[in-house]
């Protein structure tokens, strides 16, 4: 009976421990303003996920192998679409473009979780590096763009917390691609000086 007792409290101090994975909805925003910048100009958008694994990262904890946060989405298509609203919304045509339009490849170059060392996982850093690729005939031109940010939080995260953490740090790359001077000057048909 004492050694059955003891086992019971072994396994929920380890099931304490353990931290299960994650799949979380890839829904990020371009948060930019409504104009008419773009003049109705046609733009092409690709997305492209070149992490060379599908997780973002784990969440740590025991038995940090398996507690991964991974998408529950296709990460291209949540980018794309993203990428496309917000042209849109700047009054470039990025849902019917011609054949020869502006060619935008949006990669995700980069989307790591990296929660602090221990069982108990109160911080977690996200840091991302996305490209944006505007290409023509003979010219382009290419932004990168990096975000690190550290969360301190007072319990370890759910999967809407890191659900939201990760779609924000998307969407403001997004947002600071699509608002590039260089970038939307070379969407609006200027060769890059």
């Amino acid at each position: 009976m004492l050694r059955a007792a003891l086992l019971l409290t072994l396994s929920a101090t380890f099931a304490g421990c353990a931290l299960s994975p994650q799949s979380i909805n890839i829904q990020p925003v371009a948060n930019v303003k409504t104009t008419n910048i773009g003049q109705n100009q046609p733009v092409q958008v690709l997305a492209v996920d070149s992490r060379d694994q599908l997780a973002f990262g784990t969440r740590g904890g025991v038995y940090k192998e398996t507690s991964l946060v991974q998408p529950a989405n296709d990460v291209k298509a949540a980018i794309e679409d993203a990428v496309r609203k917000g042209l849109q919304e700047q009054g470039y045509n990025a849902f019917n473009p011609e054949a020869d339009a502006t060619r935008l490849e949006v990669r995700l170059e980069q989307l790591d979780y990296v929660p602090e060392q221990g069982s108990v996982v109160n911080s977690v850093t996200i840091s991302l590096i996305l490209a944006g690729e505007a290409s023509r005939p003979d010219t382009s031109y290419t932004g990168t763009y990096k975000s690190s940010v550290k969360h301190d939080l007072p319990l370890t995260p759910t999967a809407n917390r890191n659900q939201e953490m990760i779609n924000e740090i998307l969407s403001g790359a997004i947002t600071r691609m699509l608002e590039d001077p260089k970038m939307q000057d070379f969407l609006l048909g200027n060769d890059p000086a």
